[in-house]
């Protein structure tokens, strides 16, 4: 608990903070301020339990005090200790629920007897205020989980349309006479960390912010409702049962409205007219493959009707195979050089962008491709030793950001870059396969002892061993207990305490012949490895001498 002490004078702060047992009350942050207003300007950061006032204080008094902190914190506790036995000062105490009122000199027993009252009305009080606001929260929770997962029973289970409907009608959710409907599915980008971040990455608080204004569009003239559906984290659905024929422009409304509250724009798919409830899982159907098949190459287009791309037909003999580029990528990853590796990445981003065919099914196909190949060419030329091979791959590769399909805008070089991570990592597992990692590690050590005096970066060695930096970075780590730059001042330290024995060689030089390119960092360094610094070592060693 907090406790705040308000008074003119330094001194009586001095004697409460003395004369309170704060641990034995629970209490162990205290803080203090001089008048009435300087309380204020403390109780909205500090937030204390317990403030315990002056009555006659410059500025603000006791009165203005209580009166403000009974009108904005009415949880605060506080107890008057004031130097006047004035009948005003104790009705105004108890008029805003002022807990004691004592007199000065302020007397140890009687203090914590008020303190102890006081925290002991707090603590009692917050758990009645906790156990209403779980009920509230319980009963708030349970209904929209309830009304989804009615709404969702609708999509998954044909079986109970009946029971379900009757619910949703007693319910107030749909009404009786719901006919014809449409449905619209909204998709949310999950790579979309900044719009996360605004919600502290906490899905829900997002979702909740997005039910919120689509249904401050529906529910203003009862057209319709939305919910999540279950098993589909990243959508929303709408059902409509009203203004049928006005939904895209009605979405476009909504899609404005996000604009305004978190500057995005949503892609919604929309199913054509069908019947309720039995057409439901077919036009929630109708509107996911209307959103996968949308044409990513279309920007600023975010409504895609599932009629209207059905017959616009988008013609998917032009899709690129990826099958047609295999033998070029086995080859490039078997090389283990980057640059193959670039230009056949680049060979197969270049036929999707002349194809002119780009949709969100599309990328997920062929990065689904690309993974049976890699697991392909490794079972293929790593035997026996695949299955921990595929295993480094698949842990490595998880570490590795997929672009999301369901980006707002996408971007091609996103996938390039990935689909380029993604086959370096493989040719790196699949050059690692013939240096054992131990032998590997033993190799590096070596390396940088007989080049310390050079600069020996991490992509260097990954270049000059053919693995991934990550994979050296682990392993040397886990075989030397330190990484490679610590490593490496090591032996370069250790090679200048040799070099600074011969009085005759300036620090510069030393400094120089090791490895480092200024005097100030070597001695820094030195001084972090050794305790002193360089000089000093020269000094102890000329004396020993």
């Amino acid at each position: 608990m907090k406790a705040l002490i308000v008074d003119d004078e330094s001194r009586v702060r001095k004697a409460i903070r003395l004369l309170v047992q704060w641990e034995a009350h629970g209490i162990t942050d205290i803080e203090e301020a001089a008048n009435g207003l300087e309380a204020m300007e403390l109780i909205p950061a500090f937030r204390p339990h317990l403030v315990l006032m002056d009555m006659l204080m410059p500025l603000k008094n006791g009165v203005d005090l209580m009166e403000w902190i009974h009108k904005h914190y009415p949880d605060i506790k506080f107890i008057v200790i004031s130097g006047h036995d004035d009948f005003e000062f104790v009705r105004n105490t108890i008029w805003y629920s002022g807990t004691d009122y004592i007199l000065k000199p302020i007397e140890e027993d009687v203090i914590n007897q008020a303190v102890a009252k006081a925290t002991t009305a707090w603590k009692a009080e917050e758990q009645e205020r906790l156990a209403a606001r779980q009920q509230h929260v319980q009963v708030n929770e349970y209904r929209p989980v309830y009304s989804e997962k009615l709404l969702s029973s609708l999509i998954d289970d044909r079986s109970a349309h009946s029971q379900v409907v009757n619910r949703l009608r007693d319910e107030g959710i749909v009404p009786a006479q719901t006919n014809a409907i449409r449905l619209a599915v909204m998709q949310i980008d999950k790579s979309d960390h900044a719009l996360y971040g605004r919600f502290g990455h906490h899905q829900d608080l997002l979702m909740f912010a997005l039910l919120n204004i689509c249904n401050e569009f529906l529910q203003k003239d009862r057209i319709g409702i939305a919910f999540r559906p279950f098993g589909s984290p990243h959508q929303l659905v709408l059902l409509l049962w009203e203004q049928l024929a006005t939904v895209p422009t009605l979405l476009q409304e909504i899609n404005s409205g996000m604009f305004r509250t978190l500057s995005r724009q949503m892609h919604f798919g929309i199913s054509p007219e069908g019947q309720y409830p039995g057409d439901v899982p077919e036009l929630y159907a109708q509107c996911s493959n209307a959103l996968r098949s949308r044409d990513l190459t279309v920007l600023n287009h975010f409504i895609h009707e599932a009629e209207q791309q059905r017959r616009s037909g988008m013609d998917h003999h032009k899709d690129v195979q990826f099958s047609g580029f295999e033998d070029t990528w086995k080859l490039a990853v078997l090389s283990g050089q980057p640059v193959p590796i670039g230009e056949a990445v680049d060979s197969f981003l270049a036929a999707i962008r002349k194809s002119g065919v780009l949709t969100p099914e599309l990328l997920e196909r062929w990065d689904r491709e690309i993974d049976r190949f890699a697991h392909h060419v490794i079972h293929e030329t790593a035997n026996p030793s695949s299955e921990a091979l595929l295993k480094l791959y698949k842990e490595e590769s998880a570490t590795i950001e997929r672009p999301s399909p369901d980006k707002y805008v996408c971007s091609l070089a996103e996938w390039q870059q990935y689909w380029d991570q993604l086959m370096s990592l493989l040719a790196s597992a699949l050059q690692s396969q013939k240096q054992t990692g131990q032998d590997l590690i033993h190799d590096i050590t070596a390396f940088i002892e007989q080049n310390y005096q050079n600069d020996v970066s991490l992509y260097d060695l990954a270049s000059r061993f053919h693995v991934s930096r990550e994979y050296i970075s682990r392993k040397f780590k886990q075989k030397h207990g330190i990484n490679i730059p610590e490593h490496l001042n090591r032996i370069r330290i250790s090679k200048a305490k040799i070099l600074l024995q011969n009085p005759g060689l300036k620090m510069a030089a030393i400094s120089e012949m090791v490895g480092f390119k200024n005097e100030k960092y070597f001695s820094l360094v030195f001084k972090k490895q050794e305790g002193i610094s360089p000089k000093e070592f020269r000094k102890l060693h000329e004396k020993e001498a």
